[in-house]
Protein backbone atom coordinates (compact mmCIF):
# COMPACT_ATOMS: atom_id res chain seq x y z
CA UNK A 1 0.00 0.00 0.00
CA UNK A 2 1.66 3.50 -1.10
CA UNK A 3 1.96 6.45 1.31
CA UNK A 4 -1.05 8.40 -0.57
CA UNK A 5 -3.64 5.46 -0.27
CA UNK A 6 -2.55 4.96 3.01
CA UNK A 7 -3.56 8.12 3.67
CA UNK A 8 -7.07 8.12 1.48
CA UNK A 9 -8.15 5.02 3.46
CA UNK A 10 -7.41 6.74 6.73
CA UNK A 11 -9.78 9.83 5.80
CA UNK A 12 -12.22 7.81 4.38
CA UNK A 13 -12.62 5.59 7.78
CA UNK A 14 -12.73 8.74 9.72
CA UNK A 15 -14.88 10.36 8.10
CA UNK A 16 -17.21 7.29 7.37
CA UNK A 17 -17.02 7.48 11.38
CA UNK A 18 -17.76 11.24 11.42
CA UNK A 19 -21.09 10.75 9.15
CA UNK A 20 -22.05 7.49 11.60
CA UNK A 21 -22.05 10.46 14.16
CA UNK A 22 -24.12 12.75 11.94
CA UNK A 23 -27.15 10.62 11.51
CA UNK A 24 -26.76 8.76 15.17
CA UNK A 25 -27.39 12.54 16.06
CA UNK A 26 -29.91 13.33 13.39
CA UNK A 27 -31.74 9.92 14.73
CA UNK A 28 -31.42 11.43 18.27
CA UNK A 29 -32.63 15.40 18.01
CA UNK A 30 -35.05 14.80 14.81
CA UNK A 31 -37.76 12.30 15.95
CA UNK A 32 -35.72 8.89 16.13
CA UNK A 33 -36.38 8.30 13.02
CA UNK A 34 -35.44 4.73 12.05
CA UNK A 35 -33.38 5.58 8.56
CA UNK A 36 -31.48 7.94 10.10
CA UNK A 37 -30.56 5.32 12.84
CA UNK A 38 -30.23 2.56 10.17
CA UNK A 39 -27.94 5.14 7.84
CA UNK A 40 -26.04 5.38 11.12
CA UNK A 41 -25.37 1.45 11.01
CA UNK A 42 -24.38 1.59 7.77
CA UNK A 43 -21.53 4.55 8.51
CA UNK A 44 -20.30 3.04 10.74
CA UNK A 45 -19.85 -0.44 9.73
CA UNK A 46 -18.13 1.79 7.05
CA UNK A 47 -15.60 3.10 8.64
CA UNK A 48 -14.83 -0.80 10.19
CA UNK A 49 -14.39 -1.78 6.56
CA UNK A 50 -12.19 0.89 5.45
CA UNK A 51 -9.69 0.54 8.62
CA UNK A 52 -9.97 -3.37 7.34
CA UNK A 53 -8.44 -2.25 4.49
CA UNK A 54 -5.19 -1.55 6.70
CA UNK A 55 -4.80 -4.62 8.31
CA UNK A 56 -5.39 -6.98 5.51
CA UNK A 57 -2.36 -8.94 6.80
CA UNK A 58 -3.95 -9.69 9.45
CA UNK A 59 -6.31 -12.12 8.16
CA UNK A 60 -5.41 -15.93 7.46
CA UNK A 61 -5.42 -15.63 3.66
CA UNK A 62 -6.10 -12.84 0.82
CA UNK A 63 -9.13 -14.89 -0.25
CA UNK A 64 -10.73 -14.81 3.79
CA UNK A 65 -10.06 -11.30 3.21
CA UNK A 66 -12.01 -10.68 0.37
CA UNK A 67 -15.06 -12.52 1.67
CA UNK A 68 -15.07 -10.24 4.63
CA UNK A 69 -14.63 -7.11 2.83
CA UNK A 70 -17.38 -7.96 0.17
CA UNK A 71 -19.87 -9.51 2.69
CA UNK A 72 -19.81 -6.05 4.53
CA UNK A 73 -19.87 -3.96 1.49
CA UNK A 74 -22.90 -5.87 0.83
CA UNK A 75 -24.32 -5.09 4.16
CA UNK A 76 -23.53 -1.40 3.74
CA UNK A 77 -25.15 -1.14 0.15
CA UNK A 78 -28.42 -3.08 1.36
CA UNK A 79 -28.23 -0.94 5.14
CA UNK A 80 -28.31 1.97 2.47
CA UNK A 81 -30.52 1.02 0.60
CA UNK A 82 -33.07 0.22 3.77
CA UNK A 83 -32.66 3.50 4.99
CA UNK A 84 -34.87 4.51 2.03
CA UNK A 85 -37.34 2.48 1.97
CA UNK A 86 -37.76 3.34 6.07
CA UNK A 87 -38.03 6.95 4.69
CA UNK A 88 -40.26 7.05 2.32
CA UNK A 89 -42.07 3.92 2.96
CA UNK A 90 -41.74 2.68 -0.37
CA UNK A 91 -43.84 -0.46 -1.13
CA UNK A 92 -42.32 -1.31 -5.04
CA UNK A 93 -39.06 -2.81 -3.16
CA UNK A 94 -38.97 -6.23 -2.43
CA UNK A 95 -38.89 -6.40 1.69
CA UNK A 96 -36.58 -9.26 1.25
CA UNK A 97 -33.40 -6.97 0.61
CA UNK A 98 -31.08 -9.31 2.90
CA UNK A 99 -32.20 -12.17 1.33
CA UNK A 100 -31.00 -10.61 -1.96
CA UNK A 101 -27.84 -9.54 -0.90
CA UNK A 102 -27.51 -12.63 0.40
CA UNK A 103 -27.95 -14.55 -3.47
CA UNK A 104 -25.42 -11.67 -4.75
CA UNK A 105 -22.94 -12.65 -1.59
CA UNK A 106 -23.26 -16.46 -3.77
CA UNK A 107 -21.07 -15.50 -6.64
CA UNK A 108 -18.54 -14.18 -4.95
CA UNK A 109 -17.87 -16.97 -2.71
CA UNK A 110 -18.12 -19.61 -5.42
CA UNK A 111 -15.94 -17.26 -7.47
CA UNK A 112 -12.91 -16.91 -4.93
CA UNK A 113 -13.45 -20.48 -3.11
CA UNK A 114 -15.04 -23.10 -5.53
CA UNK A 115 -14.21 -21.85 -8.82
CA UNK A 116 -11.40 -18.69 -8.55
CA UNK A 117 -12.42 -16.26 -11.35
CA UNK A 118 -11.04 -12.28 -10.09
CA UNK A 119 -12.68 -10.68 -12.88
CA UNK A 120 -16.62 -12.24 -11.28
CA UNK A 121 -15.23 -11.72 -7.63
CA UNK A 122 -14.12 -8.94 -7.96
CA UNK A 123 -16.98 -7.00 -10.31
CA UNK A 124 -19.88 -8.04 -8.00
CA UNK A 125 -20.09 -5.14 -5.33
CA UNK A 126 -19.58 -2.48 -7.67
CA UNK A 127 -22.22 -4.01 -9.78
CA UNK A 128 -24.66 -3.95 -7.13
CA UNK A 129 -23.69 -0.77 -5.73
CA UNK A 130 -24.94 0.30 -9.24
CA UNK A 131 -28.15 -1.39 -9.16
CA UNK A 132 -28.56 -0.40 -5.43
CA UNK A 133 -27.67 3.61 -6.59
CA UNK A 134 -30.63 3.49 -9.08
CA UNK A 135 -32.85 2.31 -6.85
CA UNK A 136 -32.02 4.38 -4.73
CA UNK A 137 -32.73 7.59 -6.88
CA UNK A 138 -35.77 5.59 -8.14
CA UNK A 139 -37.22 5.22 -4.35
CA UNK A 140 -36.43 8.98 -3.54
CA UNK A 141 -38.09 10.66 -7.02
CA UNK A 142 -40.81 8.04 -6.88
CA UNK A 143 -41.79 9.30 -3.28
CA UNK A 144 -44.21 12.21 -3.90
CA UNK A 145 -45.28 14.01 -7.15
CA UNK A 146 -43.09 16.94 -6.28
CA UNK A 147 -39.29 16.30 -5.57
CA UNK A 148 -37.53 18.44 -3.57
CA UNK A 149 -34.50 20.04 -4.25
CA UNK A 150 -32.54 18.40 -2.07
CA UNK A 151 -33.86 14.48 -2.93
CA UNK A 152 -33.16 15.67 -6.91
CA UNK A 153 -29.84 16.81 -5.42
CA UNK A 154 -29.04 13.19 -4.04
CA UNK A 155 -30.70 11.37 -7.11
CA UNK A 156 -28.61 12.98 -9.55
CA UNK A 157 -25.59 12.08 -7.35
CA UNK A 158 -26.87 8.51 -6.85
CA UNK A 159 -26.87 8.16 -10.41
CA UNK A 160 -23.72 9.37 -11.21
CA UNK A 161 -21.87 7.56 -8.66
CA UNK A 162 -23.84 4.52 -9.83
CA UNK A 163 -22.05 5.28 -13.53
CA UNK A 164 -18.93 5.29 -12.07
CA UNK A 165 -19.55 1.68 -10.39
CA UNK A 166 -21.05 0.10 -13.39
CA UNK A 167 -17.44 1.32 -15.15
CA UNK A 168 -15.88 -0.40 -12.26
CA UNK A 169 -17.54 -3.30 -12.31
CA UNK A 170 -17.17 -3.60 -16.14
CA UNK A 171 -13.19 -3.39 -15.86
CA UNK A 172 -13.12 -5.50 -13.06
CA UNK A 173 -14.65 -8.78 -14.93
CA UNK A 174 -12.37 -8.15 -17.99
CA UNK A 175 -9.68 -9.42 -15.54
CA UNK A 176 -10.77 -12.98 -16.27
CA UNK A 177 -10.56 -15.82 -14.22
CA UNK A 178 -6.47 -15.43 -13.79
CA UNK A 179 -6.72 -11.61 -12.86
CA UNK A 180 -5.04 -8.78 -14.59
CA UNK A 181 -2.39 -6.61 -13.02
CA UNK A 182 -2.99 -3.54 -15.53
CA UNK A 183 -6.58 -3.61 -15.30
CA UNK A 184 -6.44 -4.28 -11.46
CA UNK A 185 -4.35 -1.18 -11.47
CA UNK A 186 -7.42 0.53 -13.33
CA UNK A 187 -9.90 -0.09 -11.37
CA UNK A 188 -8.12 0.59 -7.85
CA UNK A 189 -7.68 4.04 -9.47
CA UNK A 190 -11.47 4.40 -10.92
CA UNK A 191 -12.56 3.67 -7.41
CA UNK A 192 -9.90 5.95 -5.85
CA UNK A 193 -11.16 8.81 -8.03
CA UNK A 194 -14.63 8.75 -7.58
CA UNK A 195 -15.63 6.59 -4.42
CA UNK A 196 -14.91 9.36 -1.68
CA UNK A 197 -16.41 12.18 -3.13
CA UNK A 198 -19.65 10.00 -4.30
CA UNK A 199 -19.39 8.36 -1.05
CA UNK A 200 -19.41 11.34 1.12
CA UNK A 201 -21.64 13.62 -1.05
CA UNK A 202 -24.33 11.60 -1.24
CA UNK A 203 -24.53 11.12 2.72
CA UNK A 204 -24.44 14.96 2.88
CA UNK A 205 -27.48 15.14 0.68
CA UNK A 206 -29.19 12.46 2.76
CA UNK A 207 -28.21 15.06 5.67
CA UNK A 208 -29.76 17.55 3.73
CA UNK A 209 -33.25 15.71 2.83
CA UNK A 210 -33.60 14.91 6.48
CA UNK A 211 -33.31 18.65 7.00
CA UNK A 212 -35.61 19.32 4.36
CA UNK A 213 -38.02 16.63 5.98
CA UNK A 214 -38.37 18.68 9.24
CA UNK A 215 -38.95 21.90 7.64
CA UNK A 216 -42.03 20.44 5.77
CA UNK A 217 -43.17 18.64 8.83
CA UNK A 218 -42.87 22.25 10.61
CA UNK A 219 -44.85 23.97 8.67
CA UNK A 220 -47.22 21.56 8.35
CA UNK A 221 -47.54 21.46 11.89
CA UNK A 222 -47.94 25.17 11.39
CA UNK A 223 -51.39 24.92 9.12
CA UNK A 224 -52.92 21.80 10.91
CA UNK A 225 -54.85 21.47 13.52
CA UNK A 226 -52.95 19.01 16.11
CA UNK A 227 -56.26 17.46 17.57
CA UNK A 228 -58.36 16.39 14.55
CA UNK A 229 -55.46 16.75 11.77
CA UNK A 230 -57.29 18.90 9.42
CA UNK A 231 -56.42 22.66 8.29
CA UNK A 232 -56.45 24.95 10.82
CA UNK A 233 -57.10 29.25 10.33
CA UNK A 234 -53.65 29.59 9.14
CA UNK A 235 -53.63 26.69 6.47
CA UNK A 236 -57.25 26.98 5.28
CA UNK A 237 -56.38 30.47 4.47
CA UNK A 238 -53.57 29.92 1.97
CA UNK A 239 -55.22 26.92 0.59
CA UNK A 240 -58.97 28.60 0.45
CA UNK A 241 -57.73 31.86 -0.88
CA UNK A 242 -56.46 29.85 -3.84
CA UNK A 243 -59.44 27.82 -4.48
CA UNK A 244 -61.31 31.23 -4.69
CA UNK A 245 -59.32 32.96 -7.00
CA UNK A 246 -58.95 30.08 -9.52
CA UNK A 247 -62.82 29.99 -9.59
CA UNK A 248 -63.30 34.05 -10.03
CA UNK A 249 -60.35 33.71 -12.72
CA UNK A 250 -61.75 30.59 -14.47
CA UNK A 251 -65.65 31.20 -13.96
CA UNK A 252 -66.28 27.74 -12.52
CA UNK A 253 -68.35 27.01 -9.23
CA UNK A 254 -66.91 26.86 -5.96
CA UNK A 255 -69.81 25.98 -2.45
CA UNK A 256 -68.80 26.24 1.42
CA UNK A 257 -69.84 24.37 3.86
CA UNK A 258 -70.18 25.84 7.49
CA UNK A 259 -70.53 23.63 10.04
CA UNK A 260 -70.65 23.06 13.68
CA UNK A 261 -71.25 19.92 16.50
CA UNK A 262 -74.92 20.29 18.10
CA UNK A 263 -74.96 20.67 21.72
CA UNK A 264 -70.91 20.16 22.14
CA UNK A 265 -71.03 22.36 24.89
CA UNK A 266 -73.18 19.81 26.53
CA UNK A 267 -71.02 17.17 25.80
CA UNK A 268 -68.16 18.30 26.85
CA UNK A 269 -69.91 19.20 30.48
CA UNK A 270 -71.40 15.67 30.79
CA UNK A 271 -68.59 13.51 29.54
CA UNK A 272 -65.64 15.59 30.46
CA UNK A 273 -63.18 17.81 28.15
CA UNK A 274 -61.39 14.65 27.05
CA UNK A 275 -64.26 12.97 25.60
CA UNK A 276 -65.24 15.96 24.08
CA UNK A 277 -61.64 15.98 22.41
CA UNK A 278 -62.84 12.53 21.02
CA UNK A 279 -65.72 13.92 19.68
CA UNK A 280 -64.17 16.28 17.73
CA UNK A 281 -61.64 13.49 16.48
CA UNK A 282 -64.74 11.62 15.14
CA UNK A 283 -67.12 14.27 13.83
CA UNK A 284 -63.72 14.89 11.64
CA UNK A 285 -63.25 11.69 10.65
CA UNK A 286 -66.75 11.52 9.58
CA UNK A 287 -66.20 14.98 7.41
CA UNK A 288 -63.27 13.69 5.95
CA UNK A 289 -64.68 10.47 4.50
CA UNK A 290 -67.01 12.36 2.30
CA UNK A 291 -63.89 14.58 0.91
CA UNK A 292 -62.77 14.57 -2.94
CA UNK A 293 -59.19 14.80 -3.48
CA UNK A 294 -59.64 18.89 -3.94
CA UNK A 295 -61.80 19.36 -1.44
CA UNK A 296 -60.67 21.46 1.64
CA UNK A 297 -61.62 21.14 5.06
CA UNK A 298 -60.61 23.20 8.45
CA UNK A 299 -61.27 23.40 11.77
CA UNK A 300 -61.79 26.72 12.53
CA UNK A 301 -62.09 26.58 16.03
CA UNK A 302 -63.43 24.90 18.74
CA UNK A 303 -66.62 22.80 17.28
CA UNK A 304 -66.64 24.87 13.88
CA UNK A 305 -65.59 23.36 10.45
CA UNK A 306 -65.80 24.56 6.92
CA UNK A 307 -65.53 22.45 3.63
CA UNK A 308 -64.76 24.40 0.48
CA UNK A 309 -65.80 22.23 -2.88
CA UNK A 310 -64.57 23.41 -5.60
CA UNK A 311 -66.30 23.01 -8.99
CA UNK A 312 -69.85 22.70 -6.82
CA UNK A 313 -72.95 24.71 -6.86
CA UNK A 314 -75.04 25.14 -3.87
CA UNK A 315 -77.19 21.82 -5.38
CA UNK A 316 -74.31 19.93 -5.04
CA UNK A 317 -73.04 21.54 -1.58
CA UNK A 318 -76.32 20.98 -0.37
CA UNK A 319 -76.42 17.05 -1.03
CA UNK A 320 -72.92 17.04 0.27
CA UNK A 321 -73.81 18.49 3.09
CA UNK A 322 -76.66 16.31 3.50
CA UNK A 323 -75.00 13.06 3.09
CA UNK A 324 -72.24 13.91 5.92
CA UNK A 325 -75.24 15.25 7.98
CA UNK A 326 -76.54 11.51 8.07
CA UNK A 327 -73.22 9.67 8.07
CA UNK A 328 -72.67 11.77 11.41
CA UNK A 329 -76.46 10.92 12.80
CA UNK A 330 -75.74 7.48 12.15
CA UNK A 331 -72.43 7.02 13.58
CA UNK A 332 -72.32 7.71 17.16
CA UNK A 333 -68.68 8.22 19.11
CA UNK A 334 -68.23 4.94 20.69
CA UNK A 335 -67.45 4.82 24.58
CA UNK A 336 -66.30 2.11 27.05
CA UNK A 337 -69.44 3.13 28.95
CA UNK A 338 -71.22 3.33 25.85
CA UNK A 339 -71.96 5.67 22.90
CA UNK A 340 -72.59 9.22 22.44
CA UNK A 341 -75.16 10.44 19.67
CA UNK A 342 -74.12 13.51 17.84
CA UNK A 343 -75.86 15.42 15.23
CA UNK A 344 -74.41 18.85 13.33
CA UNK A 345 -76.15 22.20 12.08
CA UNK A 346 -74.70 22.86 7.95
CA UNK A 347 -75.03 25.73 6.35
CA UNK A 348 -74.28 26.43 2.69
CA UNK A 349 -73.48 29.26 0.40
CA UNK A 350 -72.10 29.31 -3.01
CA UNK A 351 -70.35 31.90 -5.23
CA UNK A 352 -71.84 34.35 -6.98
CA UNK A 353 -70.83 38.08 -9.11
CA UNK A 354 -71.31 39.64 -5.74
CA UNK A 355 -68.50 37.76 -3.32
CA UNK A 356 -65.43 39.90 -3.87
CA UNK A 357 -63.42 37.81 -1.08
CA UNK A 358 -63.95 34.55 0.41
CA UNK A 359 -65.27 36.01 3.57
CA UNK A 360 -68.05 37.13 2.31
CA UNK A 361 -68.68 33.43 0.80
CA UNK A 362 -68.30 32.37 4.40
CA UNK A 363 -70.40 34.80 6.43
CA UNK A 364 -73.27 33.72 3.93
CA UNK A 365 -72.31 29.90 4.72
CA UNK A 366 -71.83 30.58 8.25
CA UNK A 367 -75.19 32.40 8.29
CA UNK A 368 -77.24 29.80 6.19
CA UNK A 369 -75.83 27.30 9.61
CA UNK A 370 -76.60 29.36 11.87
CA UNK A 371 -80.56 29.40 10.63
CA UNK A 372 -80.27 25.62 10.48
CA UNK A 373 -79.29 25.66 14.40
CA UNK A 374 -82.71 28.19 14.79
CA UNK A 375 -84.79 25.44 13.31
CA UNK A 376 -84.28 22.90 15.14
CA UNK A 377 -80.28 21.55 14.12
CA UNK A 378 -79.77 18.32 12.86
CA UNK A 379 -80.02 19.84 9.20
CA UNK A 380 -78.83 21.64 6.27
Amino acid sequence: MTEVTFYIVVAMSLTSLVLAIVFLLAWKTLGERPHSLTWSLGYFIGAVQWAMTLTWSWFPSLAFYHLTVTAIALLIITLGVRGHVQRTDCTFVPRRLWAIAALCYVPIVWATVFQPHVGISTAMVPAVAAIAQFLNAAIVLRHRANSRPAEWAFSITSILFGCTQIASATIAVQQGAAGNAALFGLYTHLNFLFLPAGYTAMAMFVVFMLASDLSEEMKELAVRDTQTGMLNRRGFAEQADKAFSMARRSAKNLAVIATDVDYFKRINDQYGHAVGDQALVHFAELLGRERRAEDIIARMGGEEFVVVLPNADSRQAGIVAERIRAEIERSPLPLESGEIKMTASFGVAALSGKDNDLEALLVRADQAMYRAKEAGRNQV
